[in-house]
């Protein structure tokens, strides 16, 4: 897989979920208020995309430095600032990485059971295999953010420059 399209993967998918979320969600509204009949499985179908649209989402607000943060640390100077980040940035890795294996210890259990949705009849697991893929993908890019800012592609400025 190239680059570029490894740093689109995440923003088609989200986008490509929320979209068929919204499509199915206006289909579902047309058919129960014009038609008069429901879909029985819009509402699960449309549950499930916006979840893994959040997962992956996740890792493309990681990847454009979109995730809110408190700063008041990096306040103190550049050098406070770097290191700080550093840290916040590691005990995120460490996060994203205790999810993601908690995930597939759930997504294993939950194959092994054979659960199903309700309404699609659909493997559970594929559900929650949205919090390893999206947790491993945010782990991966905080990971390039902490190699952008050892490397010094990512500078901080002192407080009176801003």
């Amino acid at each position: 897989m190239s680059k570029n399209l490894f740093d689109k993967v995440e923003g088609v998918v989200s986008s490509t979920c929320l979209a068929g979320m919204a499509l199915i969600i206006a289909v579902q509204v047309f058919m129960r208020y014009v038609l008069q009949s429901s879909l029985d499985w819009s509402e699960e179908l449309a549950r499930y995309l916006f979840i893994w649209s959040v997962y992956v989402g996740c890792s493309y607000a990681t990847q454009k430095d979109r995730h809110l943060e408190v700063t008041i640390l990096r306040s103190f100077g550049p050098n406070i600032a770097k290191y700080v980040t550093l840290a916040a940035y590691l005990c995120t890795i460490g996060f994203c990485v205790c999810t993601s294996v908690w995930g597939f210890q759930m997504v294993d259990f939950l194959a092994g059971t054979g659960q199903k949705t309700p309404a699609l009849e659909i493997q559970m697991y594929w559900v929650f295999l949205s919090v390893p893929v999206g947790m491993g993908l945010m782990a991966i890019r905080t990971a390039q953010r902490v190699l952008s800012i050892i490397r010094g592609d990512i500078q901080f400025a002192s407080p009176v420059e801003k």
